[in-house]
């Protein structure tokens, strides 16, 4: 027979586990699995704070310098705290739309991305440019912007260069948007996967 203090303890090692994996079921829904399940940084806990008051965040610099890790902490800290967020890559995001008109994609993809109270798109400005794409961040910004969301944003250029990658008023019209959304946040430093620190 099983003692009451055994009989709690079972309990609350199976209430624990459960509460782990429904955790874990969350962070992966909200595109975190591996060490970006975990992520923690200075700057996320910074970027989650601008996401808190309603601001978003636009982190630039060289790759390998922490802003998905920063984007990825932001999005953990806000599902840890119980909200609705998601990471998600530009490309990805542009691919499950572009799928989605098809009819063999994700119909939703961009209505979701449109609600989630948090929305970090990863490495903006690496996807195929294409005026419907461009059209597309912009319309998502917008939408986000005047609903209150806030919007992390990672990329590799400056929002210049973007606006200049993006071309035309097209892509001036983007980057003004996403300048009015988001406080830009220049990261530097080695590149962390060559040096072996992530």
């Amino acid at each position: 027979a099983i003692g009451e203090n055994a009989l709690v303890k079972m309990v609350k090692n199976i209430l624990t586990l459960t509460m782990a994996r429904i955790r874990a079921s969350k962070l992966r829904k909200a595109g975190l699995s591996g060490a970006y399940a975990s992520a923690d940084s200075e700057l996320g806990r910074r970027v989650y704070a601008l996401a808190r008051e309603g601001r978003g965040a636009y982190l630039f610099g060289t790759p390998g310098t922490g802003k998905t890790h920063a984007a990825a902490c932001a999005v953990r800290m806000w599902c840890d705290r119980g909200g609705g967020a998601r990471l998600v890559t530009a490309k990805r995001l542009l691919d499950d739309v572009r799928d989605g008109y098809r009819g063999d994609g994700d119909r939703r993809a961009l209505e979701r991305a449109a609600r989630v109270p948090l929305l970090a798109l990863d490495d903006l400005g690496l996807e195929r440019r294409t005026d419907w794409g461009v059209e597309e961040i912009s319309a998502l910004i917008d939408g986000r912007t005047a609903a209150g969301l806030p919007t992390v944003i990672t990329s590799n250029y400056s929002l210049g260069e973007l606006a200049t990658l993006w071309g035309g008023v097209d892509g001036a019209r983007a980057a003004s948007r996403i300048a009015g959304a988001c406080e830009r946040i220049a990261v530097g430093g080695p590149d962390r996967r060559l040096h072996g620190q992530g």
